[in-house]
């Protein structure tokens, strides 16, 4: 039987590790300035959107780093990812400088679709030129696979988007479709992943930071309410870099 006294020590060890443990990981998030380093560097050497490492220190494109400055670095290890097959085979587009400014999150307000439907809906009924409205369509297993991520021809070739009233925000937006009705259900677990390990990549890869993530009901010129009144946009923004 242990006495009060060990008791009392041992959980004054634990609490000694827990905390210096706790103090490790906030020391692998300060980054000490080194003379010649700039801040758009460390963004690309760290690999962390230039807007997310400005923005947790306060700091701008004209800011001076000074030596021995601390800043503080965001971390993103534990948000999800794409898988490298789809990381590698989206790596393919040729991504132009400052093309992009917002990335655009709907719901399809279906129960099920496919991709072959939606391009046939928005070529054949909304006469769309260049098809499909969206740079990529996320599946909820009703016709696509639960999670699955698929790009478009409007992602491969680097064309304007069809998903909102506004042709000019059109340029600039990226569009991201569920398939589901976020008014009557929720999207699945593994599409929230998808989605989410999708935006991380896009911020990265297109430069920006987290506040170019909208919804369509946030970023649209004419009211509507998609992604549904049930879609966990807190969630989400809890989930990107």
């Amino acid at each position: 039987m242990t006495c009060s006294c060990c008791s009392r020590r041992a959980f004054l060890g634990g609490a000694l590790v827990s905390l210096f443990s706790s103090v490790s990981v906030l020391a692998d998030r300060v980054h000490v300035v080194r003379k010649g380093e700039t801040l758009f560097g460390l963004s690309r050497q760290m690999g962390i959107p230039f807007h997310d490492l400005a923005d947790a220190n306060h700091l701008n494109r004209k800011s001076k780093l000074q030596v021995g400055q601390r800043l503080f670095i965001p971390s993103n290890e534990a948000l999800p990812q794409l898988t490298v097959a789809l990381k590698k085979k989206f790596d393919r587009t040729h991504v132009k400088a400052r093309q992009w400014k917002y990335v655009v999150v709907h719901h399809s307000a279906t129960s099920s679709g496919t991709v072959a439907g939606m391009d046939r809906y928005h070529s054949q009924v909304r006469h769309m030129e260049n098809g499909l409205a969206y740079h990529f369509v996320i599946g909820n297993g009703k016709g696509m696979k639960d999670g699955e991520t698929v790009a478009s021809r409007r992602w491969k070739k680097q064309l304007a988007g069809g998903h909102l009233a506004s042709e000019a925000l059109n340029e600039i937006s990226l569009g991201i479709c569920l398939v589901g009705n976020f008014e009557v259900s929720v999207p699945t677990a593994k599409q929230m992943q998808a989605l989410a390990g999708l935006i991380n990549y896009l911020l990265k890869r297109c430069h920006l930071g987290h506040s170019a993530v909208k919804t369509h009901q946030q970023i649209n010129t004419i009211y509507t309410r998609c992604p549904g009144r049930r879609f966990p946009v807190k969630t989400l923004l809890g989930m990107v870099a």
